[in-house]
């Protein structure tokens, strides 16, 4: 534990231990035209009546809007707007230019996207240090099913629900032979077929089998590697290539034997089907986690990280094939 009763630097890191939402709070100003910051100081004050506060910077350029307008709107971000909160929390930027928006209560902005949404009528307005407190009366709300962005020591983060869930082996009846949606062996078998269908699909043009797509993929990797070497590091997948699968890639002029005839490279042509498939894999990534927010991503893969290291029983990862042939 450290104790630190001076710094302004070290009370921000100590007060970013809390855990806060990220919002983007909008107003008009003088001229009705949009207003907008990124705020972390939103919070709830009341029920009954029903009041929220959140507070401003003092030398913030919005400041005289929200002093005047006499409304605001608080969004609560959900998970995926990291960019809508960087958009909003830049000074100086039109953060309106290209944005979707419709006037409500004072014509005030209201932003289409958000976990939840309080349109408000200021009612107080305190002094708070270097910021100004606003105090506002809800006069309508509306909420989405979206998880809310989260802030925590000075970076995005995942708000998660820590339910009990179903245990391990719940899902699965074994005196009826049967299983539910929550089979977690079933969800991941599904999401890799799934995922990887487009894919099979490409290299099935190609006129190669999962077999040959998976040497060539090793082989793309590095090389020359001996079909022992091939058929270590490929094990785990339940696709060995066997000598007649090397010999079918040679045939098609992607893979050529080494002078002694014990190990085999990739060739040129090889390469090539490689790097395309490669490119194709990539977009399939990049469109499949479109909609996800780098939190959920992230979480996901140290998650698969982790199962992985849990299940594995000792084969190389793909990309070790580093040229040896040792396997």
């Amino acid at each position: 534990m450290t104790t630190n009763t001076t710094g302004a630097r070290d009370l921000r890191g100590a007060l970013g231990q809390f855990a806060t939402g990220v919002t983007v709070i909008t107003t008009v100003d003088v001229d009705n035209s949009p207003v907008g910051v990124t705020a972390s100081s939103f919070n709830s004050v009341s029920l009954d009546p029903p009041l929220v506060l959140w507070s401003l910077a003092k030398t913030a350029r919005s400041m005289k809007a929200f002093e005047e307008s006499g409304y605001f709107c608080v969004h609560v971000l959900g998970a995926s707007q990291e960019g809508l909160s960087a958009r909003f929390a830049t000074p100086g930027s039109d953060k309106f230019a290209d944005q979707k928006w419709t006037p409500g209560h004072g014509e005030v902005p209201l932003l289409p996207d958000f976990a939840a949404r309080f349109q408000c009528k200021t009612t107080h307005m305190y002094e708070g240090g270097d910021h100004l407190i606003f105090v506002g009366e809800v006069l309508d709300y509306e909420k989405s099913d979206e998880p809310p962005l989260v802030f925590h020591g000075g970076r995005y983060a995942l708000a998660k629900s820590k339910g009990q869930g179903e245990k391990p082996g719940a899902a699965v009846d074994i005196t009826h032979g049967t299983f539910t949606e929550n089979f977690f062996l079933y969800l991941i078998a599904r999401a890799h077929f799934q995922a990887s269908a487009p894919l099979r699909k490409e290299y099935a043009r190609a006129n190669i089998n999962e077999d040959e797509y998976l040497a060539l993929t090793m082989l793309g990797l590095g090389g020359p590697l001996s079909l022992q070497a091939l058929q270590v590091r490929l094990e785990h997948t339940g696709h060995t290539p066997s000598h007649a699968t090397v010999t079918s890639m040679i045939d098609k002029g992607y893979v050529t034997e080494t002078v002694d005839g014990t190990q085999f490279s990739i060739t040129v042509k090889g390469r090539e089907l490689y790097l395309s498939l490669l490119a194709k894999s990539k977009a399939i990534e990049e469109e499949l986690l479109a909609e996800f927010s780098d939190a959920e991503i992230s979480d996901v893969r140290n998650f698969l990280q982790r199962f992985i290291k849990r299940t594995d029983p000792g084969i190389p990862d793909f990309w070790q094939a580093n040229g040896n042939g040792s396997g």
